[in-house]
Order: C-alpha cells, then structure tokens, then sequence
C-alpha cells in the first residue's frame, strides 16, 4: 500500500496591524472616486485599479489576466476599423448615390430579372458544395433549379423553379459554408475593400466561390468585363435593397462593433442550419436564430447625421440581410459596394 506523504499546507495570515485598520473611521469618497476616476495610491503596482495598495510583505497575490473574446476573434481590429471608415466614406460619397439613381431609373421588375439572372448562374456552386456537404437530395433540387431556370425561365430572367408546381427555392451555399461544415473555425474577422466583413475561411472560400463558373464554362464567364459587369450589377441590387438595414447598420453605438458582431453572429446562425435538428441537439448546438442589427443611437454623432436618427432593430425575417454597408464583388478594383445576402441554408 503507498503510504501519503505528509503535506503543510501555507496559511495565509492577516497583516499585524489589521485590528488598528479595523477600528480607523472609513476615509472619505472624493467626488472624483464617485466619478469613477480616481487615482491608485503611489504604492499600487502598475496597472492596478483605483482603490488598491501594494501587498504586504509575505501577503499571497493572485493575477487574472482576462482577453475579451472579440478581441481574440478580431486581433487586426486596428486596420479593419481603418478600412471599414474608409468603405463607409465612399459609399456615402459615391456608392449610395449611384445606387439611388440605379433604382430611380431601373424599375423594379427589370432589377429582380438581373437578380434572377445572377442567382441562376451561381447555382452550379451551390450544387458542388451541397454534394461535398454529402447532401445528395438538396444537390438534386439545385440541379433541377439550374435545369428550369435555364430553359423555361430565360436563361434565368424569371425564377420558375420556385413556383407551382416545381416548389424549389433557392438556398445559398458556397465552400465557406462546406469548411465549416466539416469542422473550420472562423479564424481572424477581416474587414477588406472590396468583400467587407469576412473572416480568413470565408475568404477563401468566397475566392473558390468565384473561380467555379469561369473555370467550368470559360468563356465569356472568365473575362474581366464578365466579371467587373456582373460584379456591380449585383452590388448595386443588394445597396438598394437594403438601403435601410445599412442605415439602421450606422447608427449603432459603435458601428464597426455592430458591424462585426452582426456578421459573426448571422455566420454562426448559418453554419449552425447546415446540421439537422436532431444533429445539433445530439451535439449541444443552438438552433439557428438570425441576429438583428442593432438599434442604438449614437449620442455623439452630429445632429441630422446618418447615426443620430433613431432606429428599429431589424429582423431578418426572409432569411436574407447584408451584413454591413461594404462591397461585394468578384474581382479587386471594383467599387466599394454592399455585400451580397445570404440565407440560412436549410439541413
């Protein structure tokens, strides 16, 4: 039998002069320390907060260090929140009135044939990464939307896929969402001029993304003005459709913190709708609630400005938002434009 040895545990002991602490009156709270900026005593250690002394000779002292999670997560916050003023300057300067013409002289329905136009060619993507997601059946019904689309539809012009008595909708896939699927982390959040509000996966996946069409059809699919054409119209598109959602994006508090953690948090919700049900209660993942941007008002902007009009939190009710007011478009050298919505993939 092993024998244990014998251990002293420390007791840690108070300081000799803690009876005369004991019966000192209480010192006096100075308007300064009630305004919460108080200053540490001249033998604190650095960095200690208000309020605390150095410790005692023979005194045991715990340290906590604590890094708030965004912080981890957005460890380039410095040049992303550069970029994103940046982004925001032109499109208030150039972007949201070009798109305010674009829909004053588009009308409508020409704008939702473009649209249509666009999906249609992205569904080949869409079919690959449901097939790489192991997802045969959803594979199948974007083959069968791409099929209809393309030939009764116009090339796409008109979506009859989703009508009577076909029934498909369209859902949004892309290889960001297939390494996620199989277990990729987000890695760093990047905020860039062209795509906006991303992270290192999704990046590369947006680059795959991107490559599929121009790579399986060739031409005129891989031509710059194919690419700069198709790029902007469907910018364009998405900066007026979610004209307000954008704004209601600006009056955040903060706006790049809104903007990050509306992206982050609306990613999650779509990577957390790639599993089933029962998967996601076997594995402890929460169901899929798209966020909402937030509804503060930032006291400190200037009076009439974009960020000092109050604002309503904005659901996403059709599955579908921006994620801030930053571009989206295939190749680099584009304008800043807003970004292309996503949906919630259904399992």
């Amino acid at each position: 039998m092993l024998a244990l040895a014998e251990q002293t545990v420390p007791v840690p002991t108070l300081p000799s002069d803690v009876d005369a602490r004991l019966g000192e009156e209480p010192a006096p709270v100075l308007p300064e320390a009630q305004a919460g900026t108080a200053t540490p005593p001249a033998d604190a250690p650095a960095g200690a907060p208000a309020g605390v002394s150095a410790p005692a000779e023979g005194e045991n002292v715990i340290i906590v260090n604590a890094s708030p999670r965004h912080i981890r997560a957005d460890p380039l916050s410095a040049i992303n929140v550069a970029t994103f003023a940046a982004v925001n300057a032109v499109d208030k300067a150039v972007v949201a009135p070009v798109a305010g013409n674009y829909e004053k002289i588009v009308p409508k329905p020409v704008r939702n044939g473009l649209r249509n136009v666009l999906i249609n060619l992205a569904e080949p993507i869409v079919f690959v990464n449901y097939l790489l997601q192991f997802k045969p059946g959803k594979a199948l019904e974007t083959l069968g939307r791409f099929g209809i689309n393309s030939t009764i539809g116009v090339a796409g012009l008109f979506d009859m896929a989703k009508r009577k008595p076909f029934h498909l909708p369209y859902r949004q896939n892309g290889f960001a969402n297939t390494f996620a699927y199989h277990g990729i982390g987000n890695g760093p959040y990047l905020f860039l001029p062209v795509l906006g509000p991303t992270t290192a996966r999704d990046l590369v996946g947006r680059v795959l993304d991107l490559s599929i069409v121009p790579t399986i059809f060739g031409s005129p699919f891989n031509k710059p003005v194919y690419a700069i054409g198709t790029g902007t119209v469907k910018s364009l598109n998405d900066r007026v459709e979610f004209d307000e959602q954008i704004t209601a994006s600006r009056a955040a508090a903060d706006p790049y913190v809104a903007t990050r953690d509306f992206y982050l948090k609306r990613r999650q919700a779509e990577v957390n709708a790639l599993h089933s049900a029962e998967y996601r209660a076997r594995k402890g993942i929460p169901d899929p609630v798209l966020p909402t941007i937030p509804a503060h008002v930032n006291d400190n902007a200037p009076e009439g400005s974009d960020a000092a009009r109050p604002t309503v939190s904005i659901p996403s009710s059709t599955g579908m938002a921006p994620a801030a007011p930053a571009p989206e478009a295939p190749v680099s050298g584009t304008p800043a434009l807003p970004p292309v919505p996503e949906t919630v993939p259904a399992p």
